[in-house]
């Protein structure tokens, strides 16, 4: 199956429901400081965008297609409401937040969530197995291998 990452233009950008997004990432200190990586479903395909050059532009940033951190959050207003309220135990919203290590983070929908959560689970365990720091690298396998669980769960739930 490929599962690869798409830009996206300013244009398209704006067109997105948020509706449909089922995994939104937040940038954090380490990482993933760059940009954000989100997942749209529609009926039964998913596509895997990337916006990004907020802290290191490439040699190919183009201004005008810019998408900054302040879009997103125009754009994905009840994402940017759960990674606000990362941590809060009370918090009801579109989405459930996990933390994945130095303030990045990954929110994905409630209606999906249940489905999602055992394909991470079973990819973080594995990676873990043989560790003696488990506690210590949990949040960074996360970060590592929650597209591989998001391609995993599509694969076992929604492809015939």
């Amino acid at each position: 199956m490929k599962f690869e990452e798409i830009r996206i233009s300013r244009e398209e950008f704006f067109k997105i429901d948020e509706k449909n997004v089922m995994f939104i990432t937040n940038p954090g200190r380490m990482g993933d400081e760059d940009g954000i990586t989100f997942i749209v479903k529609d009926n039964n395909e998913f596509k895997i965008y990337r916006i990004g050059d907020w802290m290191y532009r490439t040699k190919n940033f183009n201004e005008d297609e810019f998408i900054s951190l302040n879009d997103a959050e125009r754009q994905f207003p009840k994402w940017f409401e759960a990674w606000k309220n990362e941590g809060n135990k009370d918090y009801k919203g579109k989405y459930t937040h996990i933390y994945m290590g130095f303030g990045n983070g990954l929110s994905v929908d409630n209606t999906i969530y249940n489905e999602f959560k055992p394909f991470l689970e079973s990819l973080v365990n594995e990676e873990l197995k043989d560790k003696e720091n488990k506690e210590e690298l949990l949040y960074p396998t996360i970060f590592s291998t929650w597209k591989e669980a998001v391609k995993e769960m599509i694969i076992n739930k929604y492809r015939n």
